[in-house]
């Protein structure tokens, strides 16, 4: 698959290039001769992230990112985690789970890139780092005890008593007609409060890391955060999260070209489902010396609020920032 991936890049990377080429001095322009307003990252709180979006785009409002859901996107349910849902919101999902042997070793279970006929397909892969030959099958010297084995996936996939075994026979089945590691596919979701119950009661220690960050540092839209688990400092197992992230756009003017002159302004409400939210104004090209009363903008907000039906009294705690580049 990474192959596959490989090549569509290569194939459109000159497509990509050209409208570079064609439409980057445009883009350029805007960026270069525009004032914005930004605001920092505020927790507005739990709200149904499904819900909001859908009530913006009812009320006209242009909705990017990480929706609509679910359905553009594979992972596990959470299922009722409390800690979960409070972290990343009810609309988060778990893209895989690795449970660590050893070091070197791990078990690890994801939902699979291509599902099968009935939906969501798991897949369950057995790992060592110390696999040297990228090219050769994992020995079964390699794989985890057989009773850590049984433990886990009878953990995992515990509604069948017989799962763990057949899963562990078809996982050394499969070791010998694959390279690198071992891994099968099967139509079972894993019992995630379970396994969380298990992280949370076997570790010490736990961290999040949100790696998928983009313009001034904030996480892009449907960002990736793990949840590390750490025993005396070794790492018992993580989790990987799917937490979606959308922005909710409007235009302060209807028309929002006279000939080619942009002269709208454009009105951003990057929000995720663990409630997360920042705002953002993008002025129009030509904009570097001119400002937007805070009463104005903050006016303006409260009625997107509204019709999100977000508490539009939360825009006060949003501090703004202002800034412009001018070619």
């Amino acid at each position: 698959m990474n192959k596959q991936k490989a090549i569509l890049i290569l194939l459109l990377l000159p497509l990509i290039l050209f409208m570079l080429f064609l439409y980057g001095p445009f883009l350029l322009m805007e960026l270069l001769d525009s004032s914005w307003y930004y605001s920092e990252e505020v927790d507005i709180g739990s709200f149904d992230y499904n819900s909001v979006l859908t009530k913006a785009e009812k009320a006209g409002y242009e909705v990017e990112g990480s929706w609509p859901w679910p359905g553009n996107f594979s992972g596990f349910e959470p299922g009722d985690v409390p800690e979960v849902r409070e972290s990343f919101g009810s609309a988060a999902l778990v893209q895989n789970i690795r449970l660590n042997y050893n070091e070197n070793s791990e078990l690890i279970v994801f939902a699979c890139e291509n599902g099968t006929e009935a939906g969501i397909g798991t897949c369950i892969a057995v790992s060592n780092f110390s696999h040297s030959d990228p090219q050769s099958s994992l020995q079964l010297s390699e794989f985890p005890d057989d009773s850590w084995m049984l433990e886990k996936l009878g953990l995992l996939f515990g509604s069948d008593e017989k799962a763990p075994e057949k899963y562990l026979e078809a996982l050394k089945k499969a070791a010998q007609n694959q390279t690198w590691d071992a891994e099968i596919q099967v139509n079972e979701s894993p019992d995630f409060p379970a396994v969380y119950a298990y992280l949370t009661e076997s570790s010490d220690d736990s961290s999040y890391d949100n790696y998928a960050l983009g313009f001034y540092g904030y996480p892009k839209i449907g960002s990736d955060t793990k949840e590390v688990f750490l025993k005396d400092g070794s790492q018992v197992g993580s989790v990987k999260y799917f937490v979606p992230k959308a922005e909710v756009v409007t235009y302060d003017k209807g028309n929002r070209y006279i000939g080619n002159r942009y002269i709208g302004n454009r009105y951003i409400v990057e929000l995720d489902s663990s409630g997360k939210v920042r705002l953002e104004i993008i002025m129009h090209v030509g904009s570097v010396r001119e400002s937007i009363p805070e009463k104005e903008y903050r006016v303006f907000f409260r009625e997107m609020f509204e019709e999100m039906e977000l508490s539009p009294e939360v825009v006060g705690s949003f501090e703004f920032f202002h800034t412009s580049l001018m070619m």
